[in-house]
């Protein structure tokens, strides 16, 4: 295979600056008010990695969350999320939580959330997480070996990951607000998933600026273009302040519009959140009684 440089001459992001803004002003926008509706605010639901990240974060508190949040989903009668995802170290602790479900157990790992270490402690600690229970593993590109474009040694790590995480499902996080422009985006997401990501990930929550529309596009329209090349389909995960359902629907309306239904499945595409099953809850009660 040639080098992975080679393989980003091949794509093209050139105009889509322009193309974006003209989708997301226009189309996008309208195709978002015909898809609010009760089965897709459930349906991203079941899309949702249910998170907690928290610098307090304790084993009792995981465990009562992990709990809480079943006892939630029969409460309001809703469909099952695709995971519960945690710091790595809690693995067990939510694979134990959710036996008896079909629901995921997730982690963050690869010294998160900023990937400043040696790789070798990050394919350690990814490797403990998955003996620990971990069945999906989300982890963060170097942001600074792109933005220098040291796209071989981007490349190299990630392979050494996907190795470690043959057996789980590997997210990497693109960290899309610290990448500053959309032709960033579009190779580190081809580097991800050249190196074998399930999932390329918008943002770890912990910056400034996370997800945003056209983050989320640029990294559709890799997917894409990576599809039509390989065949090959990659899943989408959307974090960092999807917290109104509102916005989820945005991002659902986005992947519809650039990818097509083939990707409105938990398989293809997720939303990180820890706030935004409250809102959803309020948003299809306030539907219901319109209907």
């Amino acid at each position: 295979m040639d080098g992975i440089s080679e393989i980003l001459a091949t794509y093209n992001c050139v105009s889509l600056d322009e193309k974006i803004q003209f989708e997301l002003d226009g189309v996008v926008e309208k195709e978002i008010k015909q898809a609010y509706c009760i089965e897709n605010l459930e349906f991203c639901v079941s899309c949702m990695d249910y998170t907690t990240l928290k610098v307090s974060d304790t084993e009792e508190s995981v465990k009562n969350f992990t709990a809480d949040l079943l006892k939630k989903l029969k409460k309001f009668n809703l469909r099952d999320v695709a995971a519960v995802c945690v710091f790595s170290n809690y693995a067990g602790i939510v694979r134990e939580g959710l036996q008896g479900t079909e629901i995921q157990t997730a982690v963050v790992a690869g010294n998160f959330p900023n990937s400043q270490t040696f790789t070798e402690i990050k394919l350690a600690e990814c490797k403990m997480a998955i003996g620990a229970g971990a069945q999906e593993v989300d982890v963060v590109i170097s942001v600074g070996d792109i933005l220098e474009k040291n796209y071989e040694k981007v490349y190299r790590e990630l392979k050494a990951i996907r190795k470690v995480c043959e057996n789980v499902r590997l997210k990497v996080i693109l960290e899309t607000g610290e990448l500053k422009d959309l032709e960033s985006i579009f190779n580190a997401s081809l580097i991800a998933v050249y190196a074998g990501a399930d999932f390329i990930k918008t943002s770890t929550g912990k910056v400034p600026v996370n997800a945003t529309p056209e983050s989320v596009y640029v990294m559709c329209e890799a997917i894409r273009q990576y599809y039509a090349q390989t065949g090959k389909r990659v899943g989408l995960k959307v974090a960092g302040g999807v917290s109104k359902a509102q916005n989820a629907i945005r991002y659902l309306t986005i992947v519809n519009h650039v990818l097509g239904c083939e990707w409105l499945t938990p398989y293809y595409f997720r939303i990180g959140a820890s706030q935004l099953m409250d809102d959803i809850v309020k948003e299809i009660k306030a539907l219901q009684m319109i209907k």
